[in-house]
């Protein structure tokens, strides 16, 4: 028996050590065939990296007036309710609703029921306890009469005079007068209502001068004070310049707000209370680019500003807005010129290399 049919039948026998001969025969294989592989990726050429082009336009600051802009609402200076201070019928009315009233005119007349005959009972009973008095006190002096007496009789006459001064004073307030200059926006009764102590007669508005009321953010009222001009601008109003008169030192807890009024002068009686406009309060100047409203972007933590290219490379500046106008924004923080992008702005970041093309080249 030839050597090879020997070891065809030994291989017979053991046919585990053939399969593990053509196994390690097909790894050798793969492991030639993937260096390959890689030696042939690495003679590839590298891919070319594509630059973006971005349109890119100068802008140039100009001094601007820095203005803090609030939404205001008009109010009266002052506000009352007046209210019946005696019970009885209105016998008249004498002022209309929306008319103007000065100071101490006559709004309704109370009828004065029994004010008057009590009155006059009083005055009887002050003469009779004057005389009783004086004959107490002139026996009080020759000691006929004690202290206690001298006491009583003037207790009993001050009780007297009490009572005249409470009459003339409720007689008098049968005259619902006004207490101050203004408009007589309600009245709540006509002639023949009964009105009780407290009953509300009429709604009181002072608007000379007229406040136009505004909530400032933490970061504006810090550039406010009493006394700064403010510029009001009211729909279908021309503009009107007023003065800052009070600021809140409590902030409101819902919005977290601070209360700014400024008084306006209407002593034309042009502006009513309850109209809406807005309060400009002029700053100092400082330098600004106008740019558009559109070319604003946020960056990736919500920040709002600008894409600018320096070196070609992108850079995202946080901005200030330093007012607002119909057609722009002036932006503060963004130094004395910028090339700001102003097309392509939304498929780039910061820190990305693009190239940039001037607007003025196309």
């Amino acid at each position: 028996m030839s050597g090879l049919t020997r070891s065809r039948q030994w291989l017979d026998k053991r046919p585990y050590v053939l399969a593990a001969l053509i196994s390690l025969i097909l790894i050798i294989w793969m492991l030639s065939g993937g260096e390959q592989h890689t030696e042939t990726q690495a003679t590839e050429e590298p891919v070319t990296e594509i630059t973006p082009k971005v349109k890119v336009q100068r802008f140039s600051a100009e001094l601007v007036d820095n203005t803090v802009e609030l939404y205001g609402r008009t109010e009266p200076d002052r506000v009352t309710t007046i209210k019946a201070e005696v019970a009885g019928k209105i016998l008249n009315v004498h002022a209309q609703r929306g008319a103007f009233v000065k100071q101490g005119q006559v709004i309704a007349t109370i009828d004065m029921n029994d004010l008057k005959s009590r009155l006059a009972q009083a005055k009887a009973l002050l003469a009779q306890r004057e005389l009783n008095y004086q004959g107490v006190q002139s026996l009080q002096k020759e000691g006929y009469q004690g202290r206690l007496q001298l006491s009583t009789a003037e207790a009993e006459l001050a009780d007297v005079k009490a009572q005249i001064a409470a009459l003339e004073i409720a007689i008098d307030n049968t005259q619902v007068t006004a207490p101050f200059d203004g408009v007589l926006n309600t009245r709540y009764v006509e002639q023949g209502d009964y009105v009780k102590v407290g009953d509300q007669i009429a709604m009181l508005a002072d608007l000379q001068p007229i406040v136009v009321t505004g909530y400032a953010t933490e970061h504006q009222i810090s550039q406010l004070m009493v006394g700064q001009s403010a510029n009001i601008e009211l729909l279908n109003h021309p503009a009107a310049q007023g003065k800052i008169r009070y600021i809140a030192s409590v902030a409101d807890q819902k919005t977290n707000t601070f209360k700014v009024e400024v008084a306006v002068d209407n002593s034309q009686g042009q502006w009513r209370a309850g109209q809406s406009g807005t309060l400009q309060i002029a700053l100092n100047k400082t330098p600004a680019i106008k740019v558009s409203p559109a070319l604003l972007a946020l960056d990736e933590q919500g920040n709002i500003g600008i894409k600018t290219v320096e070196n070609e490379h992108v850079v995202f500046s946080e901005i200030n807005i330093v007012k607002s106008e119909s057609d722009g924004i002036w932006l503060s923080g963004l130094g004395e010129n910028a090339d700001i992008i102003v097309l392509g702005q939304g498929f780039v970041r910061g820190g990305d290399k693009v190239d940039p093309v001037m607007a003025e080249s196309e």
